[in-house]
């Protein structure tokens, strides 16, 4: 009875319907395979490891600050030591790439106008993991059919160096652990240098949480773990590692500095973006360019193509990637009233916020990034968030313009009377004014007669020629403007004579006559007539 069975089973397996059984069944293990393993390389929407024992949440409960502190005397001649600021143009000749963080640098500047950096040197990618440097076709560009890979979009952009970051959305559930961060981290790293070996590589320190973080999931005790793997793998792989921690971390609590994390705790806010900046600037890596030259045509960059990666993997479990975090700036001259950074699902409005200007400035209009312009909405604003929002959130500005305030013009005051003055008598410079005035002895007789030096005359008195003075009484009456007097016809010149020696006779004298009203002064006395 078993010989029968045994023969009827192997005549079966032998037959032709069991090799086509047999034959699906591998075409479906191999198919899944494949599949499987393309999943692992992309790596957007990474699963927890099933098994995987490290509550991250409980180690933070612990948290040790000096987990994050990395030893530059064991990775001396890796880790960037500060420097001189090499400015903007530092930043503009760096090409910088990474996940939402990094899209953040083109949402601020050092001022109200120019970001820190913008499409053309910026690899952005939303929600993007280490896993999927090699293999996501994420940025566009103009005359591309479709986008390219971020080895390729480097190749494409020849940049003189690169500073990268990813990490944070490999943190927690959604990563594999250190171990296999670091190899996909690594395997990326060499592909960018094999497409384009001409660019220095630049690693950046992923950055450091807030604690008051929405995600209590995500863990600063793991973003230590991953930076001390990242600045060893740098050091044993001959990149550079860029400290970036220094300048955003609380040095008293090693989690995030206030104000530099959005209110979910993992995107960086203006004044984080602004601190990594300044850190970027200062610890500068400078080497000989040895690009091919002349570089080849680059191709203007358009950017991620929009939704790309559809799920936050570091979105608090339930929520998926519905909560959007939102920003409201000002520019110079005026202040937001109200809640400046928000959590809010896609579709909801948001606290209503207020453009407070300062003196001397007027509110102008809204911004908002990626969205665009608001239009003319007014001071107060309630935003409702997009459908499309992802998760790296959206940013509003207000502007505020100068108001150029024009002076109260003041009275003039009223002119003073002025004596009228009688024509041709020139005053004698330092001269003061006296009711009357008698010219010198020894003053040459002259149509035209100029006071002496040290003689007092009276302002805008003519000199009448040859008139004998008009004796006045000598009580003093206050001067009362007189009406002009004609010019007289002048007279030939008198030839000037001689003054005769002091020999006690009489001097040839010419008398200025007071005007009507004046007195002589005392003690002086008219010659005789």
């Amino acid at each position: 009875m078993r010989t029968g069975w045994t023969q009827k089973l192997l005549g079966w397996l032998t037959s032709q319907v069991a090799v086509y059984v047999v034959s699906g069944l591998l075409v479906i293990t191999v198919l899944t395979g494949v599949v499987l393993y393309v999943n692992g390389i992309h790596d957007e929407t990474p699963e927890p490891v099933s098994g995987s024992t490290v509550d991250w949440e409980r180690e933070d409960e612990s948290y040790d600050i000096e987990g994050g502190v990395i030893d530059v005397e064991v990775y001396e001649g890796t880790v960037l030591p500060e420097t001189e600021d090499a400015g903007q143009d530092y930043l503009d000749e760096t090409l910088f790439i990474g996940d939402s963080n990094t899209y953040r640098y083109m949402m601020y500047g050092s001022d109200d106008e120019t970001p820190f950096t913008t499409l053309q040197n910026t690899i952005g990618v939303v929600s993007m993991g280490a896993g999927a440097i090699t293999s996501l076709k994420c940025e566009e560009f103009v005359g591309y059919s479709e986008p390219v890979t971020i080895p390729e979009a480097v190749k494409i952009m020849q940049p003189r160096r690169i500073i990268i970051c990813f990490g944070t959305n490999n943190l927690s559930a959604a990563g594999r652990g250190t171990d296999t961060f670091i190899e996909q981290y690594s395997k990326g790293l060499a592909a960018i240098h094999k497409a384009y070996p001409y660019a220095d590589i630049i690693v950046s320190a992923v950055p450091p949480l807030d604690k008051q973080r929405s995600n209590t999931a995500l863990s600063m005790t793991q973003v230590d773990e991953f930076n001390q793997a990242i600045v060893a793998m740098c050091e044993e792989e001959g990149y550079k590692f860029l400290d970036s921690s220094e300048a955003l971390k609380d040095e008293t609590t090693g989690w995030a500095k206030k104000d530099y994390t959005l209110s979910d705790g993992v995107h960086l806010s203006k004044d984080g973006v602004t601190a990594y900046m300044e850190y970027v600037r200062t610890h500068a890596y400078i080497t000989e360019d040895t690009r091919p030259k002349p570089l080849k045509t680059i191709p203007k960059a358009k950017g991620t193509p929009p939704g790309l990666i559809s799920q936050d993997p570091i979105a608090i479990r339930g929520q998926g990637s519905n909560l959007v975090p939102v920003e409201f700036l000002a520019s110079e001259g005026g202040y937001i009233e109200g809640v400046t950074s928000q959590s809010v699902a896609k579709g909801a409005a948001c606290g209503t916020v207020r453009a407070v200007a300062n003196e001397g400035y007027a509110f102008a209009y809204w911004t908002i990034e990626p969205v665009g312009s608001s239009g003319g909405a007014g001071d107060t604003l309630t935003f409702v968030v997009p459908a499309d929002a992802d998760a790296n959130g959206v940013v509003i500005k207000a502007y505020f313009t100068a108001v150029v305030v024009e002076p109260t013009p003041s009275p003039s005051p009223s002119p003073s009377p002025t004596p009228t003055a009688t024509p041709n008598v020139t005053a004698t410079p330092g001269a003061t004014a006296s009711p009357s005035v008698t010219a010198s002895p020894e003053v040459t007789a002259s149509p035209e007669v100029t006071a002496t030096p040290n003689v007092t005359a009276t302002p805008n008195v003519t000199a009448t020629p040859n008139v004998t003075a008009t004796p006045v009484p000598a009580t003093p009456v206050p001067a009362t403007p007189v009406p002009a007097t004609p010019e007289p016809t002048p007279e030939p010149a008198a030839t000037a004579q001689p003054a005769p020696p002091d020999n006690g006779g009489s001097a040839v004298t010419d008398t200025v006559t007071p005007p009507a009203g004046e007195s002589q002064p005392a003690g002086e006395t008219s010659p005789a007539a």
